[in-house]
């Protein structure tokens, strides 16, 4: 006989699929099940989670434990392969990183894949729904995995999708009743858990039952807290019941805080009602309507400032703003500044309101403490007045509150305004105005007493400020460069450090290879051989645009004299050549150097160096030791040095190479000592008596520096970029004469290299003429600032160097001084070398200041911003600079004849007038006798009055 055949239980059948993570079996298994059957399984399913629960425990840690004797194998065999000498140090460090890096995290088994098998089980078989509801919430389940979730942490529609065929399995009485179960579950959102596991899956009930939703405020949060698309808000069942209750639900303001309508209203439900009010799919009157309830109900201005562009964007007419004035009337006392700003706007296009309310709507308006909110006020009761002069008195005591306000520019309206319409006021009207001037200053209370009536007051001069005593911090002493140390002095000393970034090492290590090579040769090809292992891929490139390639590139000769590195370009041709039968093209050493238009001229000419020391290694004629290596940290050559260096090459019978001389001589200082120009007088060589007469003719002369602007504006300055052009006299010198010539230019970042192309090297270039490296950086600093490429580190390189710093350091420090507040590097290193040159008396405090006040203008800068760091840097020493940069920077930002004043505005002069004192200034600004000279009498027209007067005096006194 065979063996029986066991009818499994449905509860068999259920644990199965679970321990198995089958949900779409779960969900055909439960649906199938007969009455006796259902209530079987949820009898088990309570003490079975402890027990799925463990058994994904084991599993993982099953699984954890082979892999884990699998990688102690592969690592024995690595130190196997490494101990029997078949693999290097480097590739046995590989195999053994590669034993923890090599797990494929997608084949670890889920801890949790049994939790979602177990909800729906519970939920197609457990009776009651208040059951349900309490099972789907478990804690244990708190790590539920669904299909997907949404934008805001929930899960989509497709990871409920199981739980709602289960559920659609049961009654439709007991569906409606689980649904509004479910919705009445649903917590407000929290920062730490923005998501309820039970919205997606009440919404869903929701529409799919028709039930009536329950009125319950984390509901209707949640409904509109997911993206609002048109064409699935047309549709939704669930509209009209709960969009109503979004303007009574607590927290529907601030979860669309920042809603703002896209231009087709497809994905947001600013755009999406206002659409579906056009359509007429949604009542306009609704959404009026329950936009000033909502405004009624109060509450912050980040809560109502959904419905306040709500409101708005519907444009109602006055005919839908009428019937409800003495609504948006109830607001202008109270109601946040938003909405008090558009109920204003809207009453004041009726004509039919009664003037009793007006005038108690104004009496309230004007006693706002928002400046531009009373204003507007004050222009509504002149409309007023204008409409109804026989009125005036009624408005009398309204104008009178705004007397009192505590902006000084609402009194002076306020004061013009009874001035104006004086001759409307009976002696009863303007006796309630006088009764109202009691916190006028002096002069407005005589200004209105002489319309209006009444006593006079003595108007003080005003008391000067008190001069406080200045004690600026102490300027740091400028930089001064420090002796370099001394290139490697054997081979292995050389090799660790081969690769190491920074351009004092790269020039250590270049003089080095030359040196030893020369002398101990061999010791070097055995050193430097491990690097041609290592990193000879990249000598198949097409260019070599960086020194750690060059440097290969010298190791690869040691190893393997005359060898022709074959480009990838050629590589890819004679493999299709030879695919296609073809015998393959000749390969030619191809120049490994940039395309000039593909690097910037800096870049190229520091790359000359390298190529050319490759090219006399090859051929067999390179000298003992290099000319230009840097003898300071600045990256200037000693000129005794030099003189040295020469006489030894002179001693051998060898040439300079030509790049590495003329470096040489663009690293001199400005200033050469006399006896060093004599010794020099007795070379005889070429170089020597070309050296010579560089020397004595004071070396390169300084270059003019042009900036200008290219590009137009688009309102944000996007497509302004600064340019900068170098005109230098012919030197003689065919590569100087070139790099001199070619122009700066933005060029894209070299990938693995540093920013623009070793632009850290760049100041070693030309250590005595920072403006010359400063306009070669100014391509990479484009407007506006946050995409900028340049470091400030780069200031600190142009502080450290030589010569007149002008318009492009200037324009340098303007940019990098403010950094954007999102910049991965920040000020510091501008701002010390902005110290440092002031500190050396050559910053260029005039070009400062006008490009400061020039991004201002653009709107790149704030003037709080300016002012602020402005101070902060006199504070610290720079005030004689920063007075210079302001006085520079004032006609610009001086308020035009019209315009209103900024408390910015009043503090940069109030500042201006500080410095000039502090800085014994003296010397009239025409633009600002001219501002000074205004009527007027406010804060910023009294420190312009006593600035001008100081640099006018010729004591400093008033």
């Amino acid at each position: 006989m065979g063996p029986k055949h066991v009818r499994l239980t449905a509860w068999d059948q259920v644990r199965e699929l679970v321990d198995a993570g089958d949900v779409a079996k779960i969900v055909e298994a439960v649906t199938a099940l007969d009455d006796a059957g259902r209530r079987e399984v949820a009898r088990e399913l309570p003490g079975y989670v402890a027990v799925a629960r463990e058994k994904a425990r084991r599993t993982l840690a099953d699984h954890e434990a082979e892999r884990d004797r699998v990688r102690r194998v592969r690592q024995t065999e690595a130190r196997r392969l490494h101990d029997a000498g078949e693999i290097s140090e480097h590739q046995f460090n590989q195999m053994w990183s590669m034993t923890w890096h090599d797990d494929d995290w997608e084949t670890l088994p889920g801890t949790d894949g049994w939790i979602e098998p177990m909800r729906v089980a519970g939920a197609g078989t457990i009776g009651g729904a208040a059951a349900v509801v309490t099972w789907i919430n478990r804690r244990d389940f708190d790590r539920w995995d669904v299909d997907g979730w949404d934008s805001a942490g929930g899960p989509t529609a497709g990871g409920i999708e199981p739980l709602l065929e289960v559920i659609a399995a049961r009654p439709a009485e007991w569906q409606a009743d689980l649904a509004v179960r479910l919705a009445l579950r649903i917590r407000p959102r929290r920062r730490r858990n923005p998501s309820d596991r039970n919205l997606p899956l009440a919404l869903a009930l929701l529409r799919r039952t028709g039930v009536t939703p329950p009125a319950h405020d984390p509901l209707v949060v949640g409904w509109v807290s997911r993206e609002a698309r048109l064409s699935e808000l047309r549709a939704d069942p669930l509209l009209d019941r709960l969009l109503p209750l979004i303007f009574d639900a607590e927290g529907v303001g601030r979860a669309l805080r920042d809603e703002r309508p896209d231009p087709a209203g497809a994905t947001s439900w600013l755009g999406a009602l206002r659409t579906l009010a056009a359509e007429g799919r949604v009542p306009r009157t609704l959404l009026l309507d329950g936009s000033r309830r909502r405004f009624l109900l109060g509450g912050e201005g980040p809560d109502l400032r959904f419905f306040a562009r709500l409101h708005e964007l519907l444009e109602p007419v006055p005919a839908e703003i009428e019937p409800h004035a003495i609504d948006y009337l109830r607001l202008l006392p109270t109601a946040p500044g938003p909405v008090a700003e558009l109920s204003l706007k809207h009453l004041r296009r009726l004509t039919g309101l009664d003037p009793a309310d007006v005038v108690e709507a104004l009496e309230g308006l004007l006693f706002r403490a928002e400046g531009g909110l009373v204003r507007a006020g004050l222009s509504w009761l002149e409309e007023s007045v204008q409409r109804a002069p026989h009125r005036a008195d009624e408005l009398a005591p309204a104008l009178a509150l705004a007397f009192g306000h505590e902006a000084r520019a609402v009194q002076e309206r306020a004061v013009r305004l009874a001035v104006r319409h004086a001759g409307r006021f009976t002696p009863l009207g303007a006796e309630t105005l006088r009764r109202g001037t009691g916190t006028l200053a002096p002069d407005l209370h005589n200004r209105l007493a002489a319309a209006i009536g009444g006593e006079p007051v003595e108007e003080p001069e005003p008391e000067p400020e008190p001069e406080e005593v200045f004690v600026p911090r102490p300027l740091p002493a400028p930089f001064r460069p420090v002796p370099v140390i001394a290139p490697p002095g054997t081979a292995g000393q050389l090799a660790r450090m081969y690769l190491r970034e920074g351009w004092r090492a790269a020039e250590r290590c270049l003089a080095a290879f030359v040196r030893l090579a020369a002398q101990d040769r061999e010791s070097l090809r055995a050193e430097l051989a491990p690097f041609v292992e290592l990193h000879g891929e990249e000598l198949a490139s097409d260019e070599w645009r960086k020194h750690g390639t060059w440097m290969i590139a010298f190791a690869a000769e040691l190893v393997d004299p005359g060898r022709v590195h074959e480009s990838r370009r050629t590589a890819f041709v004679n493999h299709a050549r030879r695919e296609h039968g073809l015998p393959p093209v000749a390969v030619e050493e191809p120049d490994r150097l940039p395309r000039s238009d593909r690097v910037s001229p800096l870049h190229r000419f520091i790359l000359r160096r390298h190529a050319e020391i490759l090219a006399a290694l090859r051929a067999g004629t390179l000298p003992p030791l290099l000319l230009a290596t840097p003898s300071l940290s600045n990256g200037q050559l000693d000129p005794a040095e030099l003189v040295a260096r020469l006489e030894t090459l002179e001693a051998a019978g060898t040439t300079p190479l030509p790049a590495d001389f003329q470096q040489a001589l663009l690293r001199l200082p400005r200033r050469i000592d006399p006896a060093v120009a004599v010794r020099a007088a007795a070379l005889r060589s070429e170089a020597g008596r070309r050296a010579a007469r560089w020397m004595a003719d004071g070396g390169l002369p300084d270059p003019d520096v042009l900036v200008t602007w290219s590009g137009e504006d688009d309102g944000l300055g996007s497509r302004i970029w600064m340019t900068s052009t170098v005109q230098a006299a012919p030197t003689g010198l065919p590569l100087v004469d070139e790099l001199l010539a070619d122009q700066p230019r933005h060029v894209n970042p070299v990938c693995g290299g540093h920013l623009g192309g070793l632009m850290e090297w760049w100041a070693a270039v030309l250590p005595s003429h920072r403006e010359v490296v400063a306009a070669h950086l100014l391509p990479h600093q484009p407007v506006p600032a946050w995409s900028v490429e340049m470091r400030p580190l780069r200031l600190a390189d142009l502080a450290a160097a030589e010569g007149p710093a002008g318009r492009a350091v200037a324009v340098l420090l303007a940019h990098r001084i403010f950094p954007p507040p999102f910049a991965h590097d920040d000020a510091t290193p501008a701002v010390r070398a902005l110290r440092s040159l002031a500190a050396a008396g050559e910053f260029p405090a005039e070009d400062f200041g006008t490009e400061i006040a020039q991004r201002v203008l653009r709107g790149e800068l704030t003037l709080r911003l300016l002012v602020d760091t402005v101070e902060g840097e006199a504070a610290n020493g720079t005030h004689l600079h920063m007075w210079r940069a302001l006085a520079a920077a004032l006609p610009f930002l001086l308020p035009a004849r019209g315009s209103r004043p900024t408390v910015a505005h009043t503090d940069l002069v109030a500042l201006a007038a500080r410095l000039a004192r502090w800085s014994e200034a003296r010397g009239q600004i025409p633009a600002l006798a001219a501002f000074a000279a205004r009527k007027g009498s406010s804060r910023i027209l009294r420190h312009a009055r006593t600035l001008h007067d100081r640099l006018a005096s010729g004591d400093g006194t008033r």
